[in-house]
């Protein structure tokens, strides 16, 4: 009994010994070093933080564009105070969400990158409301498919090779999966259902008759004004 009650000591001081290893020669007073394994990071961050970092500014890159849709929407001539409502409430949640994922590598040790490129495209900001809800839609998608990348990798693992090109054993990092699954995840698929909704709704409406697209629009900007 005394074994297995000493073990987890005994593995906690192993995992432990390189930072302790660098830790006695940085205060050496003949020594010195640095001490970079003493940082927050483990695990699977390493390998995973170009990704995070790529997903942050995806998230920013996206906020500002919805956030250029939403002014022009809301100008004095388009006039639609409900789209310009609904694509300024979508910016907004995509930067909470930037700010979010920079948080937590910073907690894991990493550090942000915001010359880290984004994948995103942005077309012209200038459309008619159903293709604007379309283009965020699509927008939305690959978001959400960049949160199940990550997601998915933290839970397969991390390949590490070292300088000779020997592989070691995978790395996973659970408490990444964790994090995106509990962060994002829903929160993608209860955004994604309501901008298809949306597109349904006033598609069906703009069918319902010959020369009804404008009073559609109009009514279905209405509703968007009271339900958001």
């Amino acid at each position: 009994m005394l074994f297995f009650g000493v073990l987890p000591l005994l593995l906690v001081a192993v995992s432990a010994k390189d930072c302790y290893d660098e830790m006695t020669v940085a205060c050496d007073p003949k020594g010195g070093g640095p001490i970079g394994s003493c940082s927050a990071m483990y695990g699977g961050i390493a390998n995973a933080e170009t990704s995070l970092q790529e997903f942050a500014n995806a998230n920013i890159h996206e906020s500002f564009h919805l956030l250029m849709i939403s002014s022009y929407f809301g100008n004095y001539e388009v006039n639609r105070e409900g789209f310009k409502k609904l694509y300024r409430h979508y910016s907004d949640k995509l930067w909470e969400d930037a700010i979010d994922v920079m948080k937590y590598i910073a907690k894991r040790g990493g550090k942000m990158n915001f010359a880290q490129p984004s994948h995103l495209q942005s077309k012209d900001a200038v459309l008619e409301e159903l293709k604007s809800l379309a283009l965020v839609l699509d927008k939305q998608k690959r978001l959400a498919e960049d949160a199940f990348r990550i997601h998915s990798s933290a839970l397969s693992g991390y390949v590490h090779n070292t300088p000779d090109g020997v592989q070691k054993p995978r790395s996973h990092d659970p408490a990444i999966a964790h994090y995106i699954e509990e962060r994002f995840l829903e929160a993608h698929t209860e955004r994604i259902r309501d901008l298809s909704g949306y597109i349904t709704e006033l598609k069906d409406l703009s069918l319902s008759g010959d020369n009804q697209i404008p009073v559609s629009v109009f009514l279905f900007d209405e509703y968007l004004q009271k339900s958001l």
